[in-house]
């Protein structure tokens, strides 16, 4: 009894164990529904188990998009009761925008643990503006050339396409006169996004230029016009054969000849003939040159030109100097030239005159400076003198005088030569039995003055000339 009691007393003096320390909470959080913008997003803490006093937890809140919410770090007490809901704000605005969320993460802390799966949680929030109006950006395409009398085609294109019909102003213009028809009017694009305009052109019978139809899209209301491509053109190709070009026949005369050589002549058409043209020649001579008058055929090929030649025979019977002279008569296939229907080449006569007996009377005395001319026994020589005169003088005479007496009448021009230019030419006509004459030009300005010959027939000479001995 006495061991019992002592026992007893022990095990009464012995303390108890202290308790266990309460669990660890380990805190999770969840999301409430999604909200529109302006609307509020709500978490939930929850710490398990139950803190035995309010527990301090960090929260770090972070936004997908422009709500407006309070983004950062925040403390939230849990109570005793083991949960607490907190709220994020969000703003409502006008402008259009994706949508986004807003996410509440449970950060490390003292006191608690973060739940492994539960750690953060988010809200989706939805943008509740209206997207801005798109306006279509209107562009014209065109279709392939045409010929005249078939239709152009475009097509009006409207990008992004309409949710409704868009009418849509489009100028039609054309270049060369096909008959389409011109002006403003007015296409309508459907929401497909695009429509096919169509401009008809007319046939004719008239050879015209190549042309062309061109859309143009107008500015509008409810649209833009595309910057490249506001405009666009068909071509449209004429199909009328072009009119029958006649050639216009000319004649142009060679060099002159002497009796017995060939005296030629170019036929030109123009434009040159598809195919070769024959063209009718008369020819005609002033003198006797054994050429066959009267018309003849002359072909003018595919290259535009043909040279007629005309054979003259020589004699030795002394004769004027003539001519052999071309002229394209009216045909078939081409028409005569205004300016150049004829040519004319000169034909020289080479055979010396008979030589005359002197009929100089010889009982009429000549004077002391008479020397009386004998007849040429070829062609004369021209000789030209030269006259003295005064700088003020209004003209002067040059003495233009013959060798011989010819047995036939030359032709003669004459030229001023003003300081080495020479001027307007001056035809000088002998009589049969004249040998010398007096022709007078104006003085000028110039510092030295002439006069020369300048082209003849039936001279023996082609080059004289006679200067003005100025006396002061």
């Amino acid at each position: 009894a006495a061991e019992l009691t002592a026992l007893e007393t022990a095990a009464q003096q012995t303390p108890p164990p202290p308790p266990p320390p309460p669990p660890t909470p380990e805190v999770s959080i969840a999301a409430g529904s999604g909200v529109t913008e302006g609307g509020t997003a709500s978490f939930t803490l929850t710490a398990s188990p139950a803190p035995a006093a309010g527990l301090d937890v960090t929260v770090t809140i972070a936004a997908v998009g422009d709500w407006g919410a309070a983004t950062g770090v925040r403390t939230v007490t849990v109570p005793t009761s083991g949960s607490v809901t907190f709220t994020v704000a969000t703003v409502d605005d006008t402008t259009d925008e994706a949508d986004g969320t807003l996410t509440a993460a449970v950060n490390t802390g003292s006191g608690y643990t973060v739940a492994a799966t539960q750690g953060a949680a988010t809200v989706a929030v939805a943008d509740d503006d209206d997207p801005p109006v798109v306006v279509p950006v209107v562009s014209v395409t065109a279709g392939s050339g045409v010929t005249e009398g078939g239709t152009a085609t475009f097509t009006v294109t409207a990008s992004p396409a309409p949710s409704s019909n868009l009418d849509v102003s489009v100028t039609i213009t054309a270049a060369g006169d096909h008959g389409a028809a011109t002006g403003t009017r007015t296409v309508t694009v459907p929401a497909s996004g695009s429509v096919t305009v169509t401009v008809a052109t007319s046939d004719d019978t008239t050879d015209e230029a190549d042309g062309s139809v061109t859309a143009t899209v107008d500015a509008g209301s409810g649209y833009t016009v595309s910057a490249t491509q506001g405009a666009a053109t068909v071509a449209v190709a004429d199909d009328d054969d072009p009119p029958v070009v006649v050639p216009v026949v000319s004649v142009t005369a060679g060099s002159g000849v002497t009796e017995g050589g060939d005296a030629t002549f170019t036929l030109s058409a123009s434009p040159a003939p598809a195919a070769n043209v024959d063209v009718t020649v008369t020819i005609a001579t002033a003198g006797d040159w054994g050429v066959t008058a009267g018309s003849r055929t002359v072909t003018i090929p595919a290259s535009g030109t043909a040279t007629l030649t005309i054979a003259t025979a020589g004699d030795t019977t002394d004769e004027p100097d003539g001519t052999v002279t071309a002229t394209v008569d009216a045909g078939s296939g081409y028409t005569v030239s205004a300016t150049q229907g004829a040519a004319t080449v000169a034909v020289a006569d080479d055979d010396p005159p008979p030589v005359e007996q002197d009929q100089t009377d010889p009982d009429q005395p000549d004077g002391p400076d008479q020397v009386p001319l004998a007849a040429c026994a070829a062609r004369p020589t021209l000789l030209i003198s030269s006259p003295s005169a005064s700088r003020s003088d209004a003209t002067v005479d040059f003495e233009v005088s013959l060798s011989c007496i010819p047995s036939r009448k030359p032709t003669i021009l004459l030229s001023p030569l003003r300081d080495g230019s020479i001027g307007q030419n001056i035809f000088v006509n002998l009589s049969a039995d004249q040998t010398s004459t007096t022709v007078t030009v104006g003085i000028g300005a110039e510092h030295q003055l002439g006069l020369v010959l300048a082209w003849n027939i039936g001279l023996a000479n082609h080059q004289a000339q006679g200067d003005v001995a100025y006396t002061d």
